[in-house]
């Protein structure tokens, strides 16, 4: 298969998927998703990305129906970007790109993986869909994240879908 090409139409689903979430900004804008992000300003002061960039991906992650654009109030021009279900589906990919990139990649300080949390019985997460302490799937609703780059390093309830 050639690099960067259109994959929306093949039979395997990795492909297809990929055509969708391959690329890294939309990871990084799903992660930040997740995290509480909503508003433009937010994901460009997060992820640093240009505003052409960040636009088109928000653009695609709402056409592919990651991301809903919900008006802040009713009229506004201003908009939040919201987690949909199939959004809030992509959260085991996440937590799979965490695991592995935290076992397998060399980090800038030690200690710079996200901590994954099952909220249901407290143990940090070892698998990226199960808890292995007691079994509950992690969603958005029983999962909490520790992100190295948040001052607090707290562990933080994870945005859900709209």
């Amino acid at each position: 298969m050639p690099l960067r090409s259109d994959w929306s139409g093949e039979t395997c689903p990795i492909a297809r998927a990929l055509d969708v979430l391959g690329d890294p900004w939309t990871l990084l804008i799903l992660r930040e998703a997740f995290s509480g992000s909503g508003r433009f300003e937010e994901f460009r002061a997060r992820l640093g990305a240009a505003d052409n960039i960040l636009t088109n991906r928000l653009r695609r992650l709402v056409e592919e129906g990651l991301l809903a654009r919900v008006p802040i109030a009713p009229g506004a021009r201003r908009h939040l970007y919201r987690l949909t279900a199939a959004g809030a589906e992509t959260l085991p990919i996440l937590n799979a790109y965490a695991l592995w990139g935290a076992r397998h990649t060399q980090g800038g300080e030690s200690g710079d993986a996200i901590g994954i949390q099952c909220t249901t019985c407290g143990a940090t997460a070892t698998s990226a869909d199960t808890c292995t302490r007691c079994g509950s799937m992690l969603t958005a609703r029983t999962t909490a994240w520790a992100r190295p780059d948040v001052a607090d390093g707290g562990f933080h309830a994870l945005a859900g879908p709209v």
